[in-house]
């Protein structure tokens, strides 16, 4: 398999977490460990498409290198469409085979502000095949910040045919001015819901998610989970590049993690 260099290194949005099975207070209202872990296995299909999808844009305005051709995946232009056909890449650890395409709905003169409808052709993600379509709205008119808001409506078609929708909305804000400083490179609002065997998996930001280029992991940061009035939710610390985290649980007790 080869390996394909994204033009701009990557935020992995890696969310894996676990909580206590001990007695707690409010049991009846918490999410067990293995609850978590299967709500968390649900997410990982979808997780970092987004990042990928804007980073196809970021290379452009950060004046990065623009190559229309990789070791694994060709880039194209026609007209207001980008088409990006990937062969078996690895991109930021994940497995993308196929194309898709981004094609201009709406934008002004100067290029700042736009968006993007996003299609995909026999393409797989992770060995899940992607059927339905998201949208891409871009605002690049503050300087050295780059938003992006990712709509998704879309199902994820594994190898035995267990489908798993995804629905919802991510904010991605990029801050060129914090690159090579100790402030956070990205940080990520949004809620989204997954369903998946009969099952409902909502997934709230409450405090923004960040990252640094350069680190895999999520670095600050609070993540509400839930599954039918089921909850817990999980904070990512203070800034340590590490797969380290807090659940809180909703009698007020918290649990430290790593995973």
């Amino acid at each position: 398999m080869k390996k394909y260099s994204v033009l701009l290194l990557g935020f992995g949005m890696l969310l894996l977490s676990g909580c206590s099975n001990d007695a707690l207070n409010d049991y009846s209202k918490s999410l067990t460990s293995q609850e978590v872990q299967v709500q968390m296995e649900a997410n990982s299909a979808t997780e970092g498409l987004d990042e990928m999808l804007s980073q196809l844009l970021i290379t452009n305005k950060v004046g990065s290198t623009n190559k229309t051709n990789t070791d694994c995946a060709a880039l194209s232009f026609v007209g207001k469409s980008i088409s990006v056909v990937y062969n078996q890449c690895v991109v930021d650890g994940n497995t993308v085979n196929g194309t898709l395409t981004l094609t201009a709905k709406e934008g002004n003169t100067e290029g700042t502000t736009g968006s993007f409808e996003i299609s995909f052709n026999s393409f797989a993600y992770n060995n899940y095949v992607l059927e339905g379509t998201k949208s891409m709205v871009f605002d690049f008119s503050q300087a050295n910040k780059l938003v992006f808001t990712i709509d998704t409506n879309m199902k994820f078609v594994d190898a035995n045919d267990l489908v798993t929708t995804h629905k919802g909305s991510k904010i991605y804000t990029w801050n060129i001015d914090n690159f090579n400083t100790e402030g956070a490179d990205v940080s990520c609002s949004g809620a989204w819901d997954i369903v998946r065997n009969a099952t409902t998996y909502k997934f709230k930001i409450d405090t923004p998610l960040t990252g640094k280029i350069g680190c895999a992991y999520i670095t600050t940061g609070v993540l509400a989970l839930e599954v039918e009035g089921l909850s817990a939710s999980l904070d990512f610390g203070d800034g340590d590049c590490d797969q380290k985290g807090t659940v809180n649980y909703p009698n007020g007790k918290s649990e430290e993690i790593s995973w």
